[in-house]
């Protein structure tokens, strides 16, 4: 951390404050819809209404909740976004962070993180939004529904494992399986037709696999809005044919590639971004908690 700080470029990072991000696998999200009540009343609900979704105790968590704002509310009810993540996850991070000299802002999911930097701050009427970040060793899928995140999760599968199962399947050399997968893709009218069709195998199982975990969720939680848009996030992302690849896999729903840089107010003197879109698809969970406000959140 400490080399990364003063290797940063194109400038070196002078700021000690921080705002980390928490893995979907090592966390707990959840929207629950409650009566209308004080504050205090409303906390100690909380409380009591996360034990029948929770998977481990609270006495061993760290827990947070904030307002969600949907217009279309029964004025009765109210709907608070609960977050919890383990204390032995959260406490050795925070030991890493004192010791290299960081002031931790705040420690926030990575779901979090990834909405803000992909939809508009000012999303609360925004509806069945999938949200797909594609990294190396995991892929999360977030729905955000009528302004809050509703369900989150994850695959253990990501990116990299496409570049292994292109290498086991045509008996490539990593770094340039890895070479083909970024420029070939999935596109089945590739030059490299054998690559592209083994590619498409490998990810056709990952895009199935992420709409069997929709379909099964949205029955558990009783999602009445369907998946109306995918935004796609992460390094893997940019793989050619993917977007193509999800619209055939979810029928009717439109796709695309998230962009990042929308939230992002660039320097009056800069014309563009320091950063393609396709470059900032990497550093969509880093965007999403640089763009974190303390005023808001």
């Amino acid at each position: 951390l400490r080399q990364a700080r003063t290797k940063c470029t194109p400038v070196p990072v002078s700021d000690s404050k921080a705002v980390i991000s928490l893995p979907e696998s090592q966390s707990f999200v959840r929207t629950l819809e409650l009566p209308r009540m004080s504050q205090g009343e409303t906390e100690e609900a909380v409380q009591w209404a996360i034990r029948q979704h929770i998977p481990f105790d609270l006495e061993r968590v760290y827990l947070d909740w904030q307002p969600v704002l949907y217009k279309g509310l029964d004025a009765n009810k109210q709907q608070v976004l609960v977050g919890a993540a383990q204390k032995e996850v959260i406490d050795p991070l925070l030991n890493i962070a004192d010791n290299v000299g960081l002031e931790v802002v705040a420690f926030e999911l990575e779901a979090q993180a990834i909405v803000r930097s992909l939809l508009p701050l000012d999303a609360g009427d925004v509806e069945g939004v999938l949200l797909v970040d594609l990294g190396a060793t995991a892929t999360d899928v977030i729905f955000f529904d009528r302004g809050s995140i509703r369900y989150t999760s994850s695959i253990q599968r990501g990116g990299d494992d496409l570049t292994q199962f292109l290498v086991q399947r045509l008996s490539l050399d990593p770094s340039i399986a890895a070479e083909k997968k970024a420029l070939v893709g999935v596109k089945a009218d590739s030059v490299e037709r054998e690559v592209a069709l083994a590619l498409r195998e490998g990810a056709m199982e990952l895009v199935r696999q992420i709409d069997k975990m929709v379909q099964a969720v949205a029955v558990q939680m009783q999602v009445v809005s369907g998946v109306k848009a995918i935004l796609l996030a992460g390094g893997a992302a940019n793989m050619p044919g993917l977007v193509d690849l999800f619209a055939e896999v979810f029928a009717g729903v439109p796709v695309q590639i998230g962009n990042p840089l929308i939230n992002l107010s660039l320097d009056s003197d800069s014309q563009s971004s320091p950063l393609s879109q396709a470059d900032a698809s990497h550093f969509t969970t880093a965007i999403g908690l640089s763009l974190r406000r303390d005023n808001n959140e």
